[in-house]
């Protein structure tokens, strides 16, 4: 009897427990959905607000800071929201449209602490930096908080609002956001009025003061972006009032040149012959660190140009800091929710990642193994979006982490981190299942659009299985879409495996 009783206590326990958790599960799912769709509402809320404040030149310090903060708050918004999504529907079985083969292969997309490649990161409150959470111990509460902080964040606009409409308004934007991502310049809107700033401000030193051209450096790794700000703040109607004339200076180094060298090799960007005052802006682009004596000697030269004008110099050397009249300014690669939006953007175009979980999985993944890299935005959103099926896109990701294992056991270092004309990088055909051959890839350098026709096979070309060249000749690298154009060219040696 005993024995039976106590029976019975333990499953009325039991089916108890179930019982409650059952319900606190459904409760949960519950609460999970409800604030899914309410981040859903003030992300299409928060991108009202910036796509309105894009139409329009806004100059106050205060409301560009105010800006940025909602952009970097709705790349947050937007990179949870997808995880969320694409977990919850990997979980609840694929949806329509996508590839039904090779189940035992399936991504489960099982966010864990052990993998930085699966997380999440919720803000932690405030002003504060948002702080990285695993997905799977991440509560209902943290998701509830990031969206309390956006709609904190946009109830509190509302006097932006106001004074953004009586900014003036400048050209229309495309409606397509993947159009327009594909054609500007993404991330820098901060970077870039810092170089307005610097270059509009009026402020001179006293006329006995031995400095009397201001000098702003502009710091960072290879293809981090630098020649495209400098390129967009030259191209602004602003500056090109500002400026009587605006000239380009691109080399390695300035060891060997003179004042009348330098002035020979500098390109005219733009003059503008009906500006009152005469003042020059002169931009400096360096491959490699500036010699103290070879800058003290042009320095000295150039320190006679009517007053106001100004000098920018970019370099991937941290040495250049030294000469600048202003803090230095430092490109840094985009946080990964910023990259996201970016490269959600451009491998899926106007499709919504949230139809095909799968897809949405390992593009996340490679976004975070690609550490913000531009190349691979544009490069590989091209590739990913032609070839739209999962076994493809399981395979670039899983060639993609093998070239960065292959190439940091060679170099040491993170692939983009190096100078490239120093170390080749190895790579290899990403569609085809079993590659036969591998490409080394030397001495990757810029040409700008007017420099002749650049090479009819691409790096893409080649990694998609359409070219089957063989030796060694100049391949184009990559092709820039937007200003400054440039055309990245290397050689490649095709050597069988």
């Amino acid at each position: 009897m005993e024995m039976f009783y106590s029976s019975v206590i333990t499953e009325l326990v039991n089916s108890s427990i179930s019982f409650l958790f059952a319900k606190f599960k459904k409760e949960t799912t519950a609460t999970v959905q409800e604030d899914l769709q309410l981040l859903r509402r003030l992300l299409m809320r928060s991108d009202t607000i910036v796509e309105e404040a894009d139409r329009r030149r806004v100059s106050n310090p205060d409301m560009l800071q105010q800006l940025k903060a909602l952009r970097d708050k709705a790349y947050r918004g937007y990179y949870v929201l997808d995880t969320v999504r694409c977990r919850a529907l990997l979980e609840g079985g694929s949806r329509g449209g996508e590839d039904k083969e090779e189940p035992a292969k399936r991504l489960t997309f099982a966010l864990s602490r052990f993998n930085p490649a699966k997380r999440v990161r919720f803000p932690s409150g405030g002003d504060s930096e948002p702080t990285t959470v695993a997905l799977n111990d991440a509560s209902p509460r943290e998701l509830h908080q990031m969206v309390c902080s956006l709609q904190a964040m946009i109830d509190g606009m509302d006097e932006f609002v106001v004074l953004l409409m009586s900014c003036p308004p400048l050209y229309r934007q495309p409606y397509s956001v993947h159009l327009s991502l594909d054609r500007c310049m993404f991330g820098r809107h901060m970077e870039k009025e810092t170089v307005m700033e610097f270059l509009l401000n009026n402020t001179e030193p006293p006329p006995s003061d031995a400095v009397n051209l201001g000098v702003l450096p502009i710091i960072g790794p290879t293809h981090i972006g630098k020649s495209t700000l400098v390129e967009h703040v030259c191209h602004d109607e602003k500056v090109r009032n500002h400026f009587s004339l605006i000239s380009i200076y691109s080399g390695d180094d300035l060891k060997d040149e003179t004042k009348a060298t330098f002035r020979e090799k500098c390109v005219i960007k733009h003059q503008n012959n009906q500006a009152i005052e005469k003042r020059l802006l002169v931009v400096i682009e360096l491959i490699a660190d500036v010699d103290e004596e070879a800058w003290e000697r042009l320095y000295s030269c150039e320190r006679s140009m009517p007053q106001g004008s100004k000098m920018i110099i970019t370099s991937r050397s941290e040495k250049i800091a030294r000469f600048g009249t202003t803090e230095p300014l430092r490109l840094k690669p985009l946080p990964v929710e910023a990259y996201w939006y970016l490269f959600k953007t451009v491998a899926f175009g106007s499709d919504d990642p949230g139809h095909h979980p799968k897809l949405a999985s390992i593009a996340l993944e490679m976004v975070d193994a690609m550490q913000g890299s531009f190349i691979f935005a544009s490069m590989g959103g091209d590739l990913l979006r032609a070839n739209f099926d999962t076994r493809t896109w399981s395979r670039v990701l899983t060639r993609l982490r093998q070239y960065l294992q292959k190439n940091a056991s060679l170099i040491g270092e993170y692939p983009d981190d190096v100078n490239v004309k120093d170390y080749p990088r190895v790579t290899w055909s990403v569609i085809k299942e079993k590659p036969d051959k591998y490409f080394m890839l030397h001495d990757i350098y810029q040409r700008g659009s007017a420099h002749g026709e650049v090479p009819q096979i691409s790096l893409l070309d080649l990694l998609a299985g359409r070219a089957q060249p063989s030796g060694k000749y100049e391949i184009l690298f990559l092709k820039s879409r937007i200003p400054p154009y440039f055309n990245y060219i290397c050689t490649c040696e095709i050597r069988d495996m």
